[in-house]
């Protein structure tokens, strides 16, 4: 995937936390509207409605362009570690599928860091 932004939120879900993972998206946008988002999808379930409704960067693990990765990150804990590699921003902050944003907190981004725990 082509990088589409320097900064930006990645989250992931499978078809079983695809609830959870809506309230996550839904904090991200109402507290930081401008923070483009991507959600690493593992699997073949459909998230167009959530794609449309929170203006997102899809990308499916299913879909990588490595086939060796595929294969080590599909219907994997690993899945969340696409957005590495393949993923569309220069830098990111990962949010579980099950994580509640309460604030913008853009503002304490270290890009000094490589790994920056809040």
């Amino acid at each position: 995937m082509k990088v589409q932004a320097p900064f930006g939120f990645v989250t992931g879900c499978h078809a079983g936390d695809k609830f959870l993972v809506q309230a996550t998206l839904a904090s991200m946008k109402h507290y930081c509207p401008d923070v483009p988002i991507c959600l690493t999808v593992d699997g073949s379930f459909d998230v167009s409605d959530l794609e449309k409704e929170y203006d997102l960067i899809v990308l499916r693990v299913g879909e990588l362009p490595s086939e060796e990765m595929r294969k080590l990150m599909c219907g994997d804990y690993r899945a969340k570690l696409a957005a590495m590699w393949e993923g569309p921003f220069e830098r990111y902050i990962w949010l579980d599928s099950d994580a509640i944003v309460w604030g913008d907190f853009t503002s304490q981004v270290r890009t000094d860091l490589d790994f920056q725990i809040f």
